[in-house]
């Protein structure tokens, strides 16, 4: 988008648009979970990520592993929320809605 200097609200639609492949499959807890207590569902997910045995099993089922962190995850959807009309409006043209 760089190249072709698209303008902020088409970057904001197509990451809108694209955002749900990033979230893939992700892990929740219910809202007002206690953040110490994310924090270590966050790194007990991380460390899963790394894990030998976990990694080799994962390529023994044929997945493919692409995990992104929580924070990162907990970024996108508070980006992805926070859309000006304009941006909606271009999304619902796109989707056809």
């Amino acid at each position: 988008m760089d190249k072709y200097k698209t303008p902020q609200i088409g970057r904001r639609t197509a990451e809108f648009i694209s955002a749900s492949a990033e979230f893939g499959r992700p892990m929740l807890t219910t809202p007002g979970a206690p953040a110490d207590r994310v924090k270590i569902l966050r790194e007990a997910y991380a460390q899963t990520m790394k894990d030998p045995a976990f990694i080799a099993q994962a390529d023994k089922s044929q997945l493919v592993l692409q995990p992104s962190s929580g924070e990162e995850l907990q970024s996108l959807a508070s980006r992805i929320m926070d859309q000006p009309s304009e941006v909606i409006a271009r999304v619902r043209k796109v989707l056809n809605e």
